[in-house]
Formats: C-alpha cells, structure tokens, sequence
C-alpha cells in the first residue's frame, strides 16, 4: 500500500492509491470523510513511465485536496492560461507602480506573526503526518509508542519537491522565462528529480530535508493520536478493499 498525506490547520489527511480520509477536529470531536480515488485505468498504466508519471502524481495531489484549495488553485491556473493567451496588460512593469521589495516581505510577515499560532498548529500536524507514515513504512503497522518515536523528516515530503521548484523558478526569472507550459514541465522534471534524490544516501538527508526544518515541527501528543486513528482508519478501509479484490 503506497501511502501519504498532507496536513490542515484543523486535522490531517492520509491517502493510499485507492482511497483517502480526511480527519478534521472540530473542538473536542473528530470528523472522518472518506472518499475513493483509484485513478483509471489508462492513468494506471503510466505510473513509473518517465515524466508521464508525474501525470499519475498530480491525479493524487488533485484529489486529496479539499474544496478550498482546488478552488484557490484552478482560479490561478485559469488566470496563468489567460494572461499567457491574452497577456494582460496590467500585469507588464510599466502597468505595475513601482514597490520597495522590503514593504512585500514586510506584509508577508506581517500576515505570518497575526496567524502564528494557525501556522505552528499546521505544521506540527505536518510533523504527526510525516511520523505516522515513517511509522508504517517501517513497522508494516502504527501505535502511539513507535509513531512517537519515529522521524519527522520523510524524504517524499511536498516540501521537497517545492524547494527543487524554488530553484527552478529562480532559474526561469533570471532567464526572464514567463511561460506556464515551461512552468509545467519543470513541475514534471522536479517530480523526477525528487524520485532520485529518494534513492540517495541518507548523508544528503540534511541537504533534501532543509525546509522540513521549518515547516514541519515535532508534534503535541494529541496531534499523534488524531493521525494514529485516521491512518488506521484508512487501513482498515483499504484492507476491505484488497480483501474484495483479491479473493
């Protein structure tokens, strides 16, 4: 069962390659969504294909996300084909009044220290997702005392795969690149590069992992046994599935 997940302010969510689900704490109470997402056929077919595999990737991370965040997401996807059809005018420098670069990364942390406390909450569920999936991948099942105890860095981490696109995005503004379909495939190449960097030696875990250092942090122990139930959860729900499949 391949596994993983990505964490909310409110709750975690953990997929495989058939189903995922959705844990959100709602003050003392934790509501389950569970929902199937075995791709299609044909999808299937190109996972482990070079860079069309990156395909079946992207079905996943489209399907675990919730609502808000495919909105926020197909919004900014229709606006880039958009401007790279009509190239929108007000969008050119000289449309754009000149700003002092300090005042942006002002009001960037401005926003972070008013929502401090969504943040750290965020990422400590980041930390509980990352142990809970460590746990598994290395035991074959979880419980609180070896969750507690396993890592909170995992290699396969979207945080990975951002800072590679951070580099490359660097790349594309110094090459005055502004092209949504070279954007897309540099999406499809970092998806590659991640791959191999998995496969390396654990002395360059340090370099792979650097923004894990921020944006996952250790969890509080109520953080764990919120991703303990719902992994078993979905485990519960894939083993029915296999079960159904199989016999």
């Amino acid at each position: 069962m391949k596994v993983g997940g990505y964490a909310h302010v409110n709750g975690i969510t953990f997929f495989c390659n058939v189903l995922k689900i959705q844990a959100i704490k709602r003050k003392d109470n934790i509501e389950y969504e569970l929902e199937w997402i075995l791709p299609k056929g044909w999808l299937r077919k190109l996972e482990g294909k070079f860079l069309l595999g990156g395909l079946v990737s992207i079905y996943y991370q489209w399907k675990v996300m919730n609502k808000k965040y495919k909105m926020i997401i197909s919004s900014l996807m229709i606006f880039a084909i958009l401007d790279e059809i009509f190239n929108f005018k007000f969008l050119n420098e000289e449309f754009i009044p000149t700003m002092d670069e300090k005042w942006i990364y002002i009001g960037i942390g401005g926003f972070v220290l008013l929502n401090i406390k969504k943040v750290i909450r965020l990422f400590q569920h980041h930390g509980a997702e990352h142990k809970v999936i460590n746990c598994y991948m290395e035991h074959g099942y979880v419980n609180h005392f070896l969750v507690k105890g396993a890592s909170r860095f995992n290699k396969r981490c979207g945080s990975n795969l951002a800072l590679v696109m951070m580099i490359f995005g660097g790349i594309m503004i110094y090459f005055n690149i502004d092209s949504i379909i070279t954007f897309f495939f540099m999406f499809l190449i970092s998806l590659q590069i991640i791959k191999k960097l998995i496969t390396m030696d654990q002395k360059w875990d340090k370099y792979i992992n650097a923004l894990q250092w921020i944006t996952v942090l250790e969890p509080k122990e109520e953080d764990i046994d919120l991703a303990i139930k719902a992994f078993n959860n979905m485990y519960e729900a894939y083993k029915i599935y296999a079960k159904e499949i199989y016999a």
